[in-house]
């Protein structure tokens, strides 16, 4: 097996241009052009967490790395395809530091230093592009004087009205851009800065494609700047890009690229005018685009496909369009005949499940507290699990413990839910409507607790190329998080899962764990403000994990909590900020409206890629309610003992469903 991991993940910002291109999976019909619309003449944000293609996405569209998929055409030819110009930059080559005001009389000056300082950044950017279409079009003509003409038209050194060609032009740049560099590195020792301003704030970046539409004319088209990374400017500094997004009049746009929480500000220089969603900008978090585009697990299987080829543990002739199926190199769970032979590998058949006993044990409870109606709690249990797989008999208990009421027998309802029950193992298509959905929804919650119960299970099973992606939740570096820790534990353990057998369930579970942990522990770690978002959600899964594992689940797939956002202190909603930007929550759509108050409340979902760190499902159906109580003990600091209080009595609650709710909540007595 090669020792070179094919799933090792590298920033995009340390790629060539060629291995950019050369990675490059479309995620379906045009829709990365749809994402990022490059001949739009309204500029674009685009915000998403680490790993989402943020970087891949910008660099793909500049034309250095166009020019790449047009090997044959030169770059006069290429331009007139693409109809646009896209420059890249990113911001933290900036190193954007130096130019935080000293002190907040000077603002103003140190605006104006960044904003000359950015515009000289990005015609150099613009300059070294002109001479890769020149150098590759030799049969063009270019009008070096009209570019010179149009520059001067808004720049008043007087140098440049004595420059002859545009190669000249990049040099005034280059020097003017280094002398502000010397002057803003020599400002900690003289106290002085002083810089001539030959235009005015924007004119020269805007002004540029004008310019270039003169040189050549099939160059007239829109001027796109790529700036990745724009949490690393300051809010002062956003202020002078948002000029620049303002003004830009549509020959000149900018896509805007950073994590989720990269805006500062949308404010302008402009008199304090506000830049406006829909009006100078448009925004898409693409986070939420990959998770909800349908066409995701094509791409997926794409994405893992080159890589394999690009490493060379595939041939160099297999194309990602090939019939070559990721799925096929991980084992995957027998689930026939309701999990059979998994659970027999679990539990023995002479041992008397763990949830029988308890579920027994809450029903002689029940008895002893002198219920009105006769129970008879072994002749229950034998009634509701007679003859039937393992699976099933937990699907009855749940039934059961969510459908008695003291107006009905519980010896008539353990004998209907068994009849429903062997009817649906017999005859499926038969069976109650009830029970099919039933099954449906609970099966893998309830596999999860027999696996939980058993001494011999190595945790909950996450298993298959499938719930791979599903876990990944759109984001193609959580995927290679999870293939990497695969493909590192197959190399230890002498496994080619590539070409010869599938990897082996356990294999898979180790490396989900590890990926798991990485994630929490590892990959965001970035300061304290981290620690005590990786702490909130600790206690959230806590909760998450409390529900999934009662006799009487409160919540199908418990992943998903709701909550109003009222009821959130200041403290709880900068920790739940700090949790949802580093992707260990995602927020859910537009919440759902109150049952009882009609409020709309909050949804957000743990990230599936946790999951097997507490043996959570991957997938989401319902939501559990917080109350506000139960809301501040999760996301405020410190707050352990409150929590574990609250979180008690709903322990109590869920695994005690014939008692009344000592935690309080509304749940009234069953008998």
């Amino acid at each position: 097996m090669q020792q070179i991991n094919p799933f090792a993940f590298y920033k995009a910002s340390d790629y060539t241009d060629e291995q950019i291109n050369h990675l490059w999976v479309e995620l379906g019909s045009s829709a990365m052009d749809e994402i990022i619309e490059p001949r739009s003449p309204v500029s674009k944000i685009i915000l998403g967490g680490k790993g989402t293609g943020k970087t891949h996405l910008l660099r793909y569209y500049s034309f250095p790395v166009a020019r790449l998929r047009y090997p044959r055409q030169n770059g006069i030819e290429i331009a007139k395809k693409l109809k646009f110009l896209g420059v890249f930059l990113r911001a933290n080559s900036f190193d954007a530091a130096r130019f935080e005001p000293q002190d907040l009389q000077n603002d103003a000056r140190w605006k104006l230093a960044f904003s000359l300082y950015l515009e000289f950044r990005l015609a150099e950017a613009v300059l070294e592009n002109l001479e890769i279409i020149r150098a590759s079009s030799a049969n063009e003509t270019f009008d070096d004087q009209a570019f010179l003409e149009v520059a001067r038209s808004f720049i008043t050194d007087p140098v440049v009205a004595g420059l002859t060609d545009v190669a000249d032009f990049r040099v005034w740049v280059t020097d003017r851009r280094r002398d502000i560099d010397q002057k803003i590195n020599n400002f900690a020792f003289s106290g002085e800065l002083e810089l001539t301003v030959p235009f005015a704030v924007g004119a020269l970046s805007l002004g540029l494609s004008r310019c270039i539409a003169k040189w050549h004319p099939a160059l007239d088209n829109p001027l796109i700047f790529l700036i990745d990374e724009v949490e690393n400017f300051s809010e002062l500094q956003q202020q002078v890009l948002n000029t620049m997004i303002r003004f830009g009049e549509g020959r000149t746009t900018f896509r805007i690229g950073g994590r989720i929480y990269a805006i500062k500000t949308f404010a302008t220089l402009a008199n304090g005018e506000i830049n406006r969603e829909g009006s100078e900008y448009k925004k898409i978090i693409l986070d939420e685009t990959l998770r909800t585009y349908t066409k995701y697990p094509e791409f997926a299987r794409k994405f893992v496909v080159k890589r394999l080829v690009a490493s060379g543990v595939l041939p160099s002739d297999v194309s990602p369009d090939t019939t070559v199926d990721p799925r096929k190199f991980f084992c995957e769970i027998d689930s026939s005949n309701f999990y059979e032979r998994f659970i027999a590998a679990l539990i023995p058949e002479d041992t008397e499940p763990y949830f029988l006993r308890s579920f027994q044990s809450a029903l002689e409870s029940l008895v002893e507290k002198g219920s009105k109606q006769k129970i008879d709690p072994v002749q229950v249990v034998r009634l509701l699990t007679a003859g039937l797989p393992l699976l099933l008999q937990k699907l009855n208990v749940l039934l059961f413990c969510k459908k008695a009421k003291s107006a009905v027998s519980c010896e008539t309802l353990a004998q209907e839910i068994h009849a429903d029950s062997l009817t649906y193992r017999n005859h499926p298509q038969q069976a109650p409507k009830y029970y099919i959905t039933a099954y449906g929804h609970y099966s893998g919650d309830l596999l999860a607790q027999i696996c939980r119960e058993s001494r011999r299970s190595k945790g909950v099973p996450y298993a298959g190329f499938d719930t791979f992606v599903q876990m990944s939740s759109g984001n193609p570096r959580n995927l290679l998080v999870i293939l990497g820790r695969a493909y590192s534990i197959a190399m230890f353990k002498d496994i080619d899962f590539i070409n010869e057998e599938p990897l082996d369930i356990d294999s898979q579970n180790q490396a989900v764990r590890e990926a798991a942990r990485f994630m929490l522990e590892s990959d965001s770690n970035i300061g304290s403000q981290s620690d005590i978002a990786a702490e909130s959600v600790t206690k959230l899964a806590s909760l998450l994990r409390t529900a999934r594992y009662a006799l009487n689940i409160p919540e199908v797939s418990p992943l998903v909590v709701s909550f109003a956002d009222e009821d959130l202190s200041d403290a709880a909603r900068s920790t739940l900020i700090w949790a949802l930007n580093l992707s260990f929550i995602f927020e859910i759509g537009e919440g759902r409206p109150d049952r009882n108050s009609h409020r709309l409340l909050r949804k957000i979902q743990l990230n599936p890629v946790l999951a097997p760190r507490w043996d959570l499902p991957i997938g989401r159906r319902g939501d559990i309610r917080l109350s506000a109580a139960l809301l501040e003990a999760i996301f405020e600091s410190g707050r352990h003992e409150e929590f574990d209080v609250l979180l008690k009595g709903l322990d109590f609650r869920w695994n005690n469903p014939f008692a009344k709710n000592s935690a309080g909540g509304g749940q009234t007595e069953l008998f």
